[in-house]
């Protein structure tokens, strides 16, 4: 039959394995071997590495333990670049900053030199002295997330069919409901809002075929052309 041990035994083990334990908290938390030395970014391009660092520097010379990790998160998650960013522990010296940023769907001039780079959700994010020409430039009065024309801008662009798509040169939307296309050829087509898109590309695809140089699929029933 097997002895157990007695209450005696177990109680200091256990004294012993939480007296090591805190031990070990007490080292990580003070000793300078765990200090945060550095604030690692990745993942920057229109931001720099240093301006993200500068958002962790608090954290720097404390420990790596006791680094407030949601503090420096949502502190980079404020900048207008960042769609998301990733913060932890990179023992044993530093933080690491993972960051991932918004991508131009979207270039809107502002004048001749400068245009502001808009994402696929409609944020403004950056403001460049040229617009790539991978993107959609498009004329907004006041681009945003919470712009109404901006909103119907994107709901048009991202439902157009690729053969349409590709024929397009620039896009223009004074109002909600007045998104007009123009093309490459000259040629301008009306949008009007976000709705009934596929029916418009049907309507739009039939009238461009016949070559009339303006056409008007707003109210894809009743379209008109000049």
């Amino acid at each position: 039959m097997r002895r157990k041990l007695p209450n005696r035994r177990l109680r200091w083990i256990a004294t012993g394995v939480l007296g090591v334990l805190a031990l070990a908290f007490v080292i990580v938390w003070t000793t300078p071997l765990f200090a945060v030395e550095r604030i690692e970014v990745t993942g920057t391009s229109v931001l720099t590495p240093d301006e993200v660092a500068a958002l962790g520097r608090d954290a720097v010379g404390g420990s790596v333990l006791g680094a407030d990790l949601d503090a420096i998160a949502n502190a980079v998650a404020a900048l207008a670049p960042v769609k998301s960013v990733e913060v932890t522990r990179a023992w044993p010296d530093a933080v690491s900053v993972a960051v991932t940023e918004r991508e131009a769907y979207m270039a809107v001039p502002v004048d001749e030199e400068t245009f502001l780079m808009v994402d696929s959700e409609g944020v403004v994010f950056d403001e460049t002295a040229s617009a790539p020409g991978s993107i959609w430039r498009v004329e907004l009065a006041d681009p945003g997330p919470d712009d109404l024309a901006t909103i119907e801008t994107l709901i048009v662009l991202q439902a157009l069919p690729r053969a349409l798509a590709d024929e397009v040169e620039h896009v223009a939307s004074p109002s909600p409901a007045s998104v007009t296309l123009y093309l490459e050829d000259g040629r301008t087509l009306r949008w009007g809002d976000g709705s009934e898109s596929e029916q418009k590309a049907e309507v739009a695809d039939r009238l461009l075929a016949g070559g009339y140089e303006h056409v008007d699929v707003s109210a894809p029933d009743a379209p008109t052309v000049s």
